[in-house]
């Protein structure tokens, strides 16, 4: 399973990498139709190069090459998709502002707009190949709530083209609670594996004794990949499962890997993107600054009190748009059909306009474009009193948009919070 896809993601990168140069020679031979020539594209080389190298960083950064959108959820990657070129876009804009000649401006619109086109076709068609052959996995250990869970995991995701062959545990109780045929105990691992050629065992067992960690390291030996629980749901659904996590998962998950590199580059997209972001959104502001006022009394901005990295409080403002006062009674969640909301305000959050001076969040280094969306303090105390390990989703700066909202609908119950946080998460063992 992770052979295919580490080889379906490299061929996601690829293809994208050759969409986009067909993109740029495509841009400007419709720009310059009757000037199409060698020199021109050698001329416009350095310009090519920024913008196919930006937008596979942003999409690097977006995590929009995990599998984890199945072909059923193909309007949803491509938006992605589009979200991607759209913060690329940008970001070349705050480069090109420096260098103007390196892209002519037709030939900059032009090619994210074959960009787009292109890669959603391919990427239709890419994610839909599955692989020949069925890939055979074996669930060892665990109680059966876990054991259900990989089951139905694997089960609903088509395109892995996986069968769990089996189950081995010592627990009588698991077999009751899941449909997976049961094949003796965990003594029994070496002779499984070799009897149904099993490609990939995935350890369900909260804790590993000496006798089944001697038994998965001979597996490995046998060229058989061992996953862990966790590791495989991360890697099937793109979530974290925060019912099934404990303090192993957040030291060896967490701990095991430096990304300063990573984390230093995406400071400085924050930044290019924040600065271009606020060039271009000055006028629109302004229109939408003289609309609040004109509707409504109040300030043109809302404060709120957030809880940022390491849980410390931070100051995110946002455009008004609901009546002044709305927020008196303590009440932080918008409610369907909330009258608090004024109509310039409905048009401000359709559009996520009244977001913009979040850009000067990032610009101070409190948030970041893409992370766990800030909540309220008042509501951050609830939830770690409700949801396991919430006050660990604050180990990374909050951003404007994130993984969860990208992958779930709006949700103001303790039920989305918690759905939510598996996606959070995710991201934060992706990010570190």
């Amino acid at each position: 399973m992770q052979t295919y896809i580490k080889d379906k993601m490299a061929l996601l990168v690829a293809g994208d990498f050759v969409v986009m140069v067909v993109a740029y020679l495509l841009a400007l031979l419709f720009g310059y139709k009757s000037t199409f020539s060698e020199k021109l594209i050698f001329s416009n080389f350095a310009g090519s190069v920024i913008l196919i190298f930006s937008a596979l960083v942003i999409f690097f950064v977006i995590d929009a090459y995990s599998l984890h959108r199945t072909p059923l959820r193909l309007m949803r990657q491509s938006l992605v998709i589009i979200l991607g070129l759209l913060l690329s876009s940008v970001a070349t804009t705050f480069i090109f502002f420096f260098f103007r000649d390196a892209v002519p401006r037709k030939v900059f619109l032009l090619f994210y707009l074959f960009s787009a086109l292109l890669i959603i076709g391919l990427r239709s068609i890419t994610v839909r190949k599955a692989p020949t052959q069925t890939h055979r996995m074996l669930i060892v250990g665990g109680c059966g709530g876990r054991s259900k869970f990989i089951e139905n995991l694997i089960t609903s995701n088509d395109y892995l083209c996986s069968n769990i062959v089996g189950l081995l545990s010592d627990i009588p109780e698991t077999q009751k609670r899941t449909a997976c045929p049961q094949l003796g105990g965990v003594k029994d691992l070496l002779s499984v594996v070799k009897a149904h050629k099993i490609q990939t065992v995935i350890v369900a067992s909260k804790k590993v004794s000496d006798e089944m960690a001697r038994l998965l390291v001979e597996c490995m030996q046998m060229k058989v990949r061992v996953c862990s629980f966790s590791r495989t749901v991360e890697e099937i659904a793109g979530q974290i499962p925060v019912n099934y996590l404990d303090d192993n998962w957040f030291i060896i998950e967490l701990g095991s890997q430096n990304k300063r590199y990573f984390w230093l580059v995406k400071r400085y997209i924050d930044i290019g993107i924040a600065i271009t972001g606020i060039m271009l959104a000055l006028p629109l502001f302004l229109v939408a600054s003289l609309a609040i006022k004109l509707e409504s009394s109040g300030p043109i901005f809302y404060r709120q009190i957030r809880a940022g990295r390491d849980n410390k409080p931070i100051k995110v403002w946002k455009l008004r748009t609901m009546i002044d006062g709305a927020d008196k009674n303590n009440v932080h969640w918008t409610l369907d059909n909330d009258n608090r909301i004024t109509r310039v305000g409905k048009l401000l959050r359709k559009i996520r306009f009244d977001e913009v001076p979040q850009l000067l969040n990032i610009l101070s280094g409190e948030m970041s474009l893409i992370g766990p969306r800030p909540e309220a303090v008042s509501l951050v105390e609830k939830y770690i009193e409700a949801i396991p390990y919430y006050l660990q989703r604050h180990m990374v700066s909050p951003g404007i948009t994130g993984w969860a909202q990208i992958n779930y609908r709006y949700g103001n119950t303790i039920e989305d919070t918690r759905q939510k946080l598996m996606y959070d998460f995710y991201y934060r063992g992706v990010a570190s």
